[in-house]
Order: C-alpha cells, then structure tokens, then sequence
C-alpha cells in the first residue's frame, strides 16, 4: 500500500472521439518571457514525456510526467488536461501526476505551463490509449511468443523478476511474491520502483494442484512483511472465489487483518467444461461481481479460462471463444475491473487445450488467441498483425504432437523444431533521389522474409510497414527533407502464420 496517496482523478467513463483539431493545441498566451520561439516550439512539441504517445497503458494509476518549462521563465503552476477536464495543478517544482483511470479507450493529454508575469504555454496534444487486457506467462509458456502483437499492456509471470527477452522489456511487469519463500525480496521489489505487487498465489490451493498452500493463520501474521511500501498492493489471489461457499480461506483473511491495506483483489476462475455466453455471465455476475460488493475493493482477475476440453474438441473451442469474447466485454464495461489476463492452457494439453491462445513450442496464435488479440482493445489502437490460422491445420499438428511426444511444429506436421529468426539489423539506409530511401538489411540464416517499419518519429508514433525476401529494398513516396527513422525484424513462417524475431536497432537518414 501506498505510504502517502496522492490526489487522483477519476477519468471520464465516456469514450473519446479522436477527430478535429484538439483544444488549446500549441496554444501560446502573449508569452513576454526571454524565449526565442524555438524554445518554445520545442517545449510544447515533447513536454509530456510519459506515458508514450500511442502506446497502450495498462489501466489503474498511470504516471503523467512532463518537462520542466522553467527555461521559458518563472513558472507559476502547471495545469494537466485528460480529455479535456483539467485533472491537476501543480506547483512550479512538480512535473508528475499519478492519473487513475479504469476506461478502456483513447485518452487525451496536454499541459499549460503558467508563468508569473500572467502569459503562459500550452503543450502539444497526444493520445494515450489504455487497456485492462494482460498476460500471465511463464518461461516456457512465453518464450517463443511475440507480445507485441497481443495488444496487451502488462503481464506477470508468478516471479519477482521480468522476462529477458527484448519483446518484452516495453511491456509493463507486475511481480509476484509466490509463496512465503519469496517474501525475503519483498525489499529489494519496492526499492526497484514497481507501482504494483501482486501477493500470495492461490494460498488455498493445495501444491499438487499448483498453489502456495499457505495456511490461513500463517498468511494473517505475515501480511505486515507486505506493508509500508511505495506500491500498489494486491491481496493474497485465491483459488476458490471468495463469494462462494468454499471460498472460507480468503474471507477469514479478510476479516483478520487490516483491509485498508488492501488496494485490489486478484481473483482466479477455471470452469470445467462450461463456457459459451451463458458461463460468461455467470463469471461476472457471480464471480467479479459478489466478490466485488463484498469488499468494494478493484478487481484484478489474474487467472481465468474455462478447462475440460482438449485442443481437438471443436465444440470446446467454440465454448472457450465464445466465454472469452462476452467476459472481455463484460470486464471492460465494469468501472471497478482494474486489469484482467486469461492464462493460455498449450494445445498440446490433451485435457484442457481448448482454452490455449498459442502454442507454446511456437508462439503461434489459435483462433482464441487472434479473439483475445481482437478485443479489450479501446477504439482507435490499430492492433498488431495476428491473423487466425486454419483450425483443421491445427488438428493435424495436435494429432502429430500426439503420435510423438519429442516433435515440434513444422508447417502443420511433425519435424525439426520451429524456433524464432534471429534478430537482424541495417547495415545502412541512405537517400537517394526522388524522395526515396534504400535499406540493406542484415541477412539471417533460414528467414523467409524480413519486415521494415519506418515513420518521421523516433517513436514510431504513426508509421508504415513493408515486408520483402530481400535484403536490399527501396522504400518510395517519402517526404522531402523529413528524417526518417527505420527498424527491421526477421520472420520464418510456419504454415500460413509469421513468425517473427526480434527488432533491430533504428537508423534513421534525412530524405532528399
């Protein structure tokens, strides 16, 4: 739990149509400071360092941070604008504010930089979206995936440290401290500056079956090792929901210790063999929604898929889809719903992998995962490039995976493994006339093709692709004298589907 709570704005629950041109956009009021309009132009054009423009958010707190103006003159105060209400002032030495926002959408930011002498700056407006939709992941659950195209905005993997691999490093992590073997890094966890911190896992959960297996009365005296931190701080995530009768564990916590401590409730739901629209309002209504009118506390559902149904069992992925698309909605309509992330079974489970989105050997999206790609998302984000993939393809690697247990995928039948392109790079990009750029790209060993990304920000705020099996490719139609910037990724496939590698580094080159 927080040590000190800063002030939050609730952010509007209507969404925000993204056309015309945004209020007080470079505005500047009769500015007498001792400033050229250089100065000015560029604080206005990168005041708001945080979040990205465009990135997707992860809902709950949201750090706003901007850039001092005080190069400008002698500042007054700071005004921050979400979706043009104005959500803060801030004194003249303040440049964050802690945003609380559980809508799923575009979210519109600028700030006016007041100064003493009465005139003042306003900055540049940008675009934020946020969503609830997440991932729990492990090592060999999601090392071969690409999240990027999953179009989520955090993930957890029941650990204490985030993932190595470089397609996650953009991705927000949230830590767990597991079990009462973990709780020794509890410090070490808050001194890294996480905003949040998940607790016990499936305490009331027996370790055969995959919990901590903590006693009750051993959770209550140790819950003080979680307190007095700079984070968010997550209740113990029970198996059994606490509304139901055998949720006895979770509500004798509850009841014994201070619940003030408690900023949300992470919740867990696996329901044998009943899925479609009808188990997904269940799910709400009497999972999210009593466990929520008992404690009036955000809810984080960290665990969720109907199970019982294998990867071959046609009706069980169309009962899995269709749970999936009713709860995603249902989640993302409820103010108090801070986060959710649905935990992908493998299709290779013979038992339960009906409700997988990928396939863990190959990071292959499923047609449930193209659905969980699909929606959560807020209106506007154009998502990444997952496409569905033939779900009779599928049926035949299944069958493979089961004839033999040492194979891999391999265009839908067994054979060498699958594995992702290693990561490539420009060797040089350069202009050329008529407004037209040459890329040589690094050639990596058994890629089919290569996919380049460029755009005239170095965020990559707006910007267009173009995949090619060469390794030199001239990119027409640029803008005269505009710096560009480039980054390049490898890609084998695997039927149909593409599967990437990692982003090079950007090289940019000013166009004729």
């Amino acid at each position: 739990m927080r040590k000190l709570r800063r002030v939050i704005a609730m952010a509007l629950m209507s969404a925000v149509v993204i056309t015309g041109t945004p209020a007080f956009n470079n505005d500047v009021k009769a500015v007498t400071i001792n400033s050229d309009a250089g100065a000015i132009t560029q604080w206005q054009a990168n005041a708001i360092t945080n979040p990205v423009a465009g990135k997707l958010v992860p809902a709950g707190y949201i750090d706003i941070k901007w850039t001092s103006a005080d190069s400008l003159g002698e500042i007054k105060d700071y005004k921050l604008y979400v979706d043009d209400s104005l959500v803060n002032t801030a004194s003249a030495t303040t440049t964050q504010f802690e945003f609380y926002t559980t809508t799923v959408s575009s979210h519109k930011t600028y700030i006016v930089a007041n100064f003493t002498d009465g005139s003042s700056v306003t900055s540049s407006t940008f675009y934020f979206y946020v969503t609830k939709k997440g991932l729990c992941v492990n090592d060999k659950m999601g090392k071969m995936l690409i999240p990027d195209d999953m179009n989520i905005g955090w993930y957890y993997n029941w650990g204490i440290n985030p993932f190595t691999y470089s397609c996650y490093t953009d991705i927000d992590y949230v830590p767990m401290i597991w079990g009462t073997g973990s709780e020794k890094y509890i410090s070490s966890i808050a001194l890294k500056g996480y905003k949040y911190l998940l607790a016990y896992n499936e305490p009331d959960m027996g370790a055969n079956a995959g919990g901590s297996n903590i006693n009750v009365n051993t959770a209550i005296n140790n819950w003080n090792k979680f307190l007095g931190n700079n984070y968010y701080l997550g209740s113990p995530a029970p198996a059994f929901c606490p509304a139901w009768n055998n949720g006895t564990w979770f509500r004798t916590f509850m009841s014994r210790i201070d619940q003030s401590t408690i900023d949300f409730i992470p919740l867990h739901c696996y329901y044998k063999t009943y899925g479609g629209v009808k188990a997904a309002n269940d799910f709400l209504e009497n999972v999210v929604d009593k466990t929520y009118e008992m404690y009036h506390k955000p809810i984080w559902i960290t665990e969720f898929a109907p199970n019982g149904w294998g990867y071959s069992d046609s009706n069980g992925r169309k009962q899995c889809k269709e749970f999936l698309e009713a709860v995603l909605k249902g989640l993302d309509e409820r103010s108090y719903v801070e986060r959710y992330s649905w935990f992908s079974f493998d299709t290779t489970d013979g038992t339960n992998g009906a409700a997988a989105l990928w396939t863990n050997s190959t990071g292959v999206l499923t047609d449930l995962g193209n659905a969980y790609v699909a929606n959560g998302n807020p209106e506007g984000y154009s998502y990444g490039n997952c496409k569905s993939i033939d779900n009779s393809t599928m049926n035949v690697v299944y069958a493979s995976l089961n004839n033999d247990n040492n194979s891999s995928i391999n265009n839908g039948v067994a054979g060498n493994s699958i594995k992702k392109p290693g990561k490539t790079s420009i060797v040089y990009a350069k202009s050329l006339k008529k407004k037209t750029a040459k890329i040589r790209i690094k050639k990596v060993a058994k890629a089919k093709g290569y996919q380049i990304k460029y755009s005239d920000s170095k965020k990559f705020v707006g910007y267009l692709e173009k995949s090619t099996s060469k390794t030199t490719i001239t990119i027409k139609k640029l803008d005269r004298k505009t710096k560009y910037y480039f980054k390049v990724r490898a890609y084998t496939k695997v039927g149909k589907k593409k599967v990437y590698g990692a982003w090079s580094k950007t090289k940019s080159v000013k166009v004729k």
